[in-house]
């Protein structure tokens, strides 16, 4: 049996990608809305200008919510008793109260990272879809990423013995690449730019990796001058079990596509990969390269893996975001999705703290 989705948020960059995802489901987009604006559906088609780079060649959405009811107001929208889930894509200013109805109204919700502005905006929506069993979950599909799968569960398996640190960078075209009027780049609306956007998903995955959250922050940003958001940004963190780490992100490429790199360094072994993979700008495999004092490994202590990365379903950026997906739409049902609405609280709050660090110029504790 397939699932009714409401979207909304038309007026977004990832819209065509997902709606790409949606065209690989056993899910019916039965009603859209832009809110606040009437949409016709009948024009909608493929956006010409993106405030990245994201692009899906060959998706026709207008055939994807071909009879689709149009709404306003994303709170009749989710009212609306035929909808199973919400899929948003819109201002995270507002994106929270769109979830909060939608909560009360008992539809889950699929919503672009990171859900919201603060963790205040969203740690009181979280408790009520708990108890009501609602599922609300964010965007980080790095958790279907295979090499940081690959490296999840080699840390839980114990290969790296104690994890001393890790170091990340994620690093994105310049702003000038960008529609830098798009609200996404507009602080009373997002708060951040380079950390909020783009940063998140390291910012979630490199402690997911650990099974072990970040405690405590020390940020530094670079502000742009083409909006009133910051460029980029370095993080120093630590976990609660000690795991020192540091993360690099920004909007600093002279060039389409990205920028990445994933260090883990353990007692008994280390690692070293890209991890990301970039259709733009990349050969279709992603190496991990391992060195290892186990003893199976005495012959060979370096070792490379190549992980070979798919297109077919999700031409954007990689399969592994199709998978992400197609778990949500496995499990939205009984909760058992690859990211929870905790998991967007918590990332919130490391976020809130790094800002706060930003500000104060010291390290800031991570609100538990």
């Amino acid at each position: 049996m397939g699932v009714n989705i409401g979207y909304v948020g038309i007026d977004h960059h990832h819209r065509d990608p997902y709606f790409a995802v949606a065209s690989e489901l056993d899910v019916t987009v039965t009603a859209v809305c832009e809110p606040g604006r009437q949409v016709d559906i009948r024009n909608i088609s493929a956006m010409d200008e993106r405030p990245d780079e994201v692009t899906t060649e060959g998706q026709d959405a207008s055939e994807l919510v071909a009879g689709a009811s149009v709404y306003e107001d994303p709170h009749n929208l989710v009212a609306d008793e035929t909808i199973d889930v919400v899929w948003i894509t819109y201002r995270s200013d507002e994106t929270p109260s769109i979830i909060e109805s939608a909560v009360e109204n008992g539809v889950h919700v699929i919503s672009e990272k990171p859900i919201g502005r603060t963790a205040a905006d969203l740690e009181g929506i979280a408790d009520r879809a708990n108890e009501l069993g609602v599922t609300v979950s964010p965007t980080m599909y790095y958790r279907r990423n295979p090499v940081a799968m690959e490296l999840r569960n080699r840390v839980a398996d114990g290969f790296f013995g104690d994890v001393w640190t890790v170091d990340g960078r994620f690093n994105a075209s310049q702003l000038s690449y960008r529609d830098t009027d798009h609200y996404i780049y507009d602080a009373e609306t997002s708060r951040g730019g380079a950390l909020q956007w783009v940063g998140p998903h390291w910012v979630d995955m490199m402690p997911w990796i650990l099974d072990d959250p970040i405690a405590r922050v020390n940020a530094r940003f670079h502000d742009a001058d083409e909006a009133d958001v910051e460029a980029g940004a370095v993080l120093q963190f630590e976990t609660r079990d000690g795991t020192l780490g540091t993360y690099h992100t920004g909007y600093y490429l002279s060039d389409r596509g990205k920028d990445t790199h994933l260090g883990l360094y353990g007692t008994d072994a280390q690692a070293l990969t890209p991890l990301h993979h970039d259709s733009l700008q990349h050969e279709p495999t992603v190496p991990l390269d391992m060195t290892s004092e186990d003893s199976e490994w005495t012959a060979a202590p370096k070792r490379t893996i190549e992980f070979e990365f798919t297109y077919d379903r999700f031409p954007a950026w990689g399969d592994f975001v199709q998978d992400y997906f197609e778990a949500y739409f496995d499990g939205y049902e009984t909760g058992d999705v690859p990211a929870t609405v905790d998991d967007a609280v918590q990332l919130l709050r490391v976020l809130d703290a790094a800002y706060e660090s930003g500000e104060r110029g010291e390290w800031v504790e991570v609100a538990r």
